[in-house]
């Protein structure tokens, strides 16, 4: 006698199965994948308890011809949903509750797209994107018209920026706010923007002088709290945009502050307080993540486009704060190798390495020697300034092996032998 409920007295009608909706049928749960029986139903304990889980495709359903067909149609009944609603958000005259059907539009939207989402999704994120253009222009020739006195400029930008972005995500959320091949259509929407300011040189010149004055203000710690968010949603306005329209202005606007400060303080100070200022935050290694911690800590609101361009903001740096005053610093070098100044010393050494600048210490360190070794030779006291020079190499220089080399080179041309390794147990002997 078999026992109740084996899987021989299982009706086949009982045995589990997966039923696949229809793309047409749009009333169905939002699960379209369906169990046709209960919890609760008698057959359903002769599903396997043990084994490997059940494994279901989900993939694209290939395209036949009637199928891109019916997709086309879908497509143009979604679209006669999205078209009309798409008017109504860009005019701000709806009552979400009445007026728009969210609900129906975005199953619309999602039948249209079943099958191939991601052709289907591009389409209608093409169609949408078409749709807004007319608005996004209307708004810049109207921020044109107010682009002359920036402390009424800004306000307005920020305020439309903010009013397109509420409108996008709405309408992002009607149009299935998914990715499709890792666009969405808030990218989509956001670079409609950038292409649209962009064709108003002048506006996009104007916004971009008044976003530097504010960060420039932020420096100083001139702004004001109310400030912070009209800055940092300015900011967020160029998130994608190509890198020449905002970030070359900004690394030179960055670096010209900082070059002005450095003369200030050249100007006011000596090397050794020149060399201090260079590490601007304590916690910074070197000048230049010096600078970015400031940065950060400054102007907060600005940092991210420190983090896609720190690598450029150190080589303009370099340029104007180091091989601008390399005569300055030369000279400076000088007197702290007279004057063994460790500290400085290693404070200037990590700052020309930091730039991978480290010929400039390799040249300074050159004349240096050039310019004592010959009244070294004439004391006989060359084994002395090579023994002192040495040390400040293993303790300043990070033992480097390009300045090692300049060191030996130089020592070895005045005609003092380096037998190996710098070593205090080293054997010296002076060539007549």
């Amino acid at each position: 006698m078999k026992r109740p409920g084996s899987p021989a007295t299982c009706s086949p009608a009982k045995s589990p199965k997966l039923v696949h909706h229809s793309p047409d049928d749009v009333e169905a749960d939002e699960n379209s994948y369906i169990l046709p029986c209960s919890p609760r139903d008698d057959g359903l304990f002769c599903l396997p308890v043990s084994g490997p889980p059940l494994m279901f495709d989900f993939g694209p359903v290939p395209v036949t011809a009637e199928l891109a067909r019916k997709q086309q149609k879908y497509l143009a009944d979604a679209w006669d949903l999205l078209k009309p609603a798409i008017k109504i958000i860009l005019d701000d005259k709806y009552d979400k509750s009445k007026d728009i059907n969210c609900r129906k539009i975005y199953n619309a939207v999602e039948r249209a797209c079943f099958g191939d989402p991601g052709k289907l999704q591009l389409q209608l994120f093409d169609l949408i994107k078409h749709q807004c253009e007319p608005h996004v222009s209307a708004v810049m020739r109207s921020l044109e018209k107010q682009s002359s006195d920036l402390s009424v400029f800004l306000p307005l930008v920020y305020t439309s920026w903010l009013d397109f972005k509420r409108k996008m995500m709405f309408l992002s959320d009607l149009a299935m706010y998914q990715r499709c091949d890792g666009i969405t259509l808030w990218s989509v929407c956001q670079k409609l923007f950038h292409k649209q300011l962009s064709m108003s040189p002048q506006l996009q010149d104007q916004l971009i002088t008044g976003i530097l004055g504010l960060i420039t203000d932020e420096r100083f710690g001139k702004n004001a709290n109310h400030t912070t968010d009209l800055l940092m949603n300015l900011m967020d306005m160029f998130h994608g945009v190509s890198k020449d329209v905002f970030e070359k202005p900004f690394l030179d606007s960055t670096s010209k502050f900082y070059a002005e400060e450095a003369e200030q303080v050249l100007q006011q100070s000596d090397i050794s307080q020149y060399l201090k200022f260079a590490e601007i935050c304590s916690s910074g290694d070197c000048f230049l993540q010096g600078i970015l911690h400031a940065e950060e800590t400054k102007c907060v609101k600005d940092y991210f486009f420190f983090a896609s361009c720190s690598l450029q903001l150190m080589e303009v740096l370099a340029s104007r704060l180091l091989e601008a005053h390399a005569g300055f610093l030369e000279e400076g070098f000088m007197l702290l190798m007279d004057e063994s100044l460790i500290d400085d010393l290693r404070r200037m050494y990590r700052l020309f390495y930091t730039a991978d600048l480290v010929d400039y210490i390799d040249r300074f360190l050159r004349s240096y020697i050039m310019a004592k070794g010959e009244g070294a030779r004439q004391e006989s006291s060359l084994h002395d300034l090579h023994t002192r020079i040495a040390n400040i190499w293993r303790q300043c220089f990070r033992e480097d092996d390009l300045l090692d080399k300049t060191i030996r080179d130089s020592f070895e041309g005045m005609g003092l032998h380096v037998p190996g390794e710098f070593s205090d147990q080293e054997q010296w002997e002076e060539e007549d």
